[in-house]
């Protein structure tokens, strides 16, 4: 099992999340389904509430980005 710290977790993380929410706003302004752009849109405002939480965790730790 990988031995985190919290500091590493917490970047790590916050990568993930702005990777994917940057991926998801890509298939909203892309898509040409409109179902599949409301899908990725949802995709990407659940993401950018995962970054908030992420960010918020991390003002809490005294973790710098």
């Amino acid at each position: 099992m990988a031995k985190w710290t919290m500091e590493e977790a917490l970047r790590m993380a916050l990568r993930l999340e702005l990777q994917n929410y940057g991926e998801y706003q890509k298939g909203a302004r892309e898509s040409q389904i409109s179902s599949m752009k409301a899908m990725f849109a949802f995709l990407a405002e659940e993401e950018k509430r995962h970054i908030k939480l992420i960010r918020d965790k991390m003002t809490e730790f005294k973790v710098k980005e």
